[in-house]
C-alpha cells in the first residue's frame, strides 16, 4: 500500500506546491522549508501587539517533507528530536536571509504556516516563537469538511515521506492549526544579528 501512496503523493505534490506558488528559496541542503507569497486570510493581533489584517501581504511557511529527517519505525526519540529541532532553526535562519535580500518579502508584515498535528507538537512550535491558532474550533460545514482533507493530505505526506512519525500521529488526533509571527519578531529572533 505505502508504494501508491508514495506514487500519488509524489504525483499530487508538485502540482500543489505550482497551484500555491510555493517556491524553493535556497540551494541549501539542509534547508527544511520552502516558501510562498501570499496575503492574511484574518485580521489578528500577534502576542508582540502586531495588528495583521486581512489582505496584509505575509510569506507562507512550508515544509520540505522530503527533507524532514527520516524518524526511527518506533517513533521519534531525543536524537532525531534534536536534529529536527536544530535545522529547521537553520532553515528559519534562511527564510531570514532570503526576506532582507528579496523587494517582495520585504513587504511582508507577517509570518504564517498552517499544518496538522498532535498536541505535544504545539510547544515546539510556540518555542520557536510563533503564536499559535486552532482553526477547527467552531468550523462547521464546509469549512470543516476542508480541514479534516487537509488532514488527510498531511497524513498522506507523513505516510510518503516519514513513516515513523505516524506511530504518535493517528489520523483522528490531528488538529488543523495555523502558526503566526509578525516580520519584526521574526528578524530580531533568527535574522543575522541574532545569528551573531
Amino acid at each position: 500500500m505505502q508504494p501508491i501512496i508514495q506514487a500519488f503523493v509524489h504525483l499530487l505534490d508538485p502540482m500543489l506546491r505550482s497551484v500555491h506558488r510555493v517556491q524553493e528559496f535556497t540551494g541549501d541542503p539542509q534547508c527544511m522549508l520552502r516558501v510562498a507569497l501570499g496575503f492574511s486570510d484574518r485580521d489578528l493581533q500577534l502576542s508582540d501587539g502586531t495588528w495583521i489584517r486581512r489582505g496584509d501581504p505575509i510569506v507562507e511557511l512550508h515544509l520540505w517533507n522530503e527533507r524532514v529527517p527520516r524518524m526511527p519505525p518506533e517513533g521519534p526519540d531525543l536524537a532525531w528530536g534534536l536534529r529536527f529541532y536544530r535545522r529547521l532553526v537553520a532553515s528559519l535562519r534562511l527564510v531570514a536571509q532570503w526576506m532582507a535580500q528579496h523587494p517582495e518579502a520585504r513587504q511582508a508584515r507577517a509570518l504564517r504556516g498552517e499544518t496538522s498535528m498532535v498536541d505535544p507538537a504545539r510547544g515546539l512550535i510556540q518555542a520557536l516563537g510563533f503564536d499559535l491558532i486552532l482553526l477547527e474550533r467552531g468550523a462547521k460545514g464546509w469549512r470543516r469538511l476542508r480541514y479534516r482533507m487537509d488532514d488527510f493530505y498531511v497524513w498522506l505526506l507523513m505516510q510518503a515521506y516519514n513513516p515513523g512519525s505516524l506511530r504518535s500521529r493517528p489520523l483522528h488526533q490531528l488538529e488543523r492549526v495555523q502558526f503566526w509571527i509578525s516580520r519584526e519578531a521574526f528578524l530580531r529572533r533568527y535574522g543575522r544579528s541574532r545569528r551573531s
